[in-house]
């Protein structure tokens, strides 16, 4: 890997004036001591308006001061709310500019890491109904939710800037019900769920039909040209190892650490750095797989130990209940 194709959570990717620009203007009109927000973070007002690279690390900083100086409850979702067109340029285009739903989800899939480099989604669906299964790319335990308030606000605002209607997602999400439950409700909706195995935004197939308000070939065309002219990896260091876990599921750590061109203990040191062991991505994969096939796609557990390489019933739902905390059974049937 000579050209590494993912971030790390240390890597200076991330644009100055994009997000963490967004936050310290949000913050400033909710006067917060400016020091006192970039205190800790290594980013200074110059670099805001420059066209310096930030670090996961330095933004994550932020965000936490961000959290810890606004008063109330409502800083992620109102940061969230400005976060789109913002500062994007070309990325803002293409999303605008395409046909329909379908398609700002395409160019997500290839641009995404540009806006939203915490968080990677996997596409899944039946017959009636679409899944993006959400997974943390570089390590954000400490800020998920606060990462999932501002992501899931900006989704909710920018598809109704894009499709003149809010269109009616819903989300699950793995934290415990919060106090300032009003927030959700006003800024994502009623249709959110909460203490659920994974993190997962879901909605009826026919919207991926909805039409944008101002669909233009060549200028989405153009505009993806100029985003991917940006050096960004299209993925974070988590993600590219899900990614050969699932290639290869029986990988081993010596394999897995060849792919990345280093020795076991430097791949399990940086598996540490971002927050994560070998097992528990082992378990990560398997515990959103079972998700989509008992919960989702409503498998029996034949069909679902098959799929995932179970040859023994038992050691399947021993797996699961260790994955989820719930058997096979009641993983099908949650509410």
């Amino acid at each position: 890997m000579n050209k590494r194709p993912y971030f790390c959570v240390d890597d200076k990717t991330i644009p100055a004036h994009q997000l963490a620009a967004s936050v310290l203007d949000f913050s400033r009109s909710r006067q917060v001591n400016k020091d006192r927000l970039l205190r800790g973070t290594g980013i200074f007002t110059e670099d805001l308006l420059s066209e310096k690279k930030l670090s996961i690390q330095q933004v994550l900083k932020l965000l936490n001061n961000a959290q810890q100086l606004t008063p109330g409850n409502d800083c992620a979702f109102l940061l969230g709310k400005r976060l789109f067109p913002s500062n994007y340029g070309a990325i803002s285009n293409a999303l605008m500019h395409s046909r329909d739903l379908a398609e700002t989800l395409r160019v997500l899939a290839v641009l995404g890491s540009q806006i939203c480099p915490f968080f990677a989604a996997k596409a899944h669906s039946t017959a009636e109904r679409q899944y993006l299964l959400i997974t943390d790319t570089v390590g954000c335990k400490n800020q998920l939710q606060f990462l999932a308030e501002l992501y899931f606000s900006a989704l909710v605002s920018a598809t109704k800037l894009i499709f003149g209607q809010r269109i009616p997602f819903h989300f699950d999400l793995p934290f415990t019900r919060p106090i300032y439950i009003q927030e959700y409700e006003v800024h994502l909706g009623h249709r959110v769920r909460f203490s659920q195995p994974m993190m997962s935004i879901s909605f009826d197939k026919k919207w991926l039909a909805a039409k944008c308000q101002h669909p233009s070939h060549s200028l989405k065309w153009h505009a993806i040209k100029q985003a991917k002219q940006l050096t960004i990896p299209q993925q974070g260091f988590l993600q590219a190892v899900r990614r050969c876990l699932v290639a290869q599921h029986n990988i081993g750590l010596q394999q897995i650490a060849d792919r990345f061109e280093m020795s076991p203990a430097t791949f399990k040191r940086k598996l540490k750095q971002h927050g994560h062991s070998f097992q528990q991505l082992h378990d990560e994969l398997g515990k959103q797989q079972a998700i989509f096939l008992l919960q989702i796609q409503q498998l029996s557990n034949e069909q679902s130990a098959s799929l995932m390489h179970f040859n023994d019933l038992s050691n399947f739902r021993r797996s699961v209940k260790r994955w989820t905390g719930l058997t096979p059974s009641q993983l099908r049937f949650i509410n």
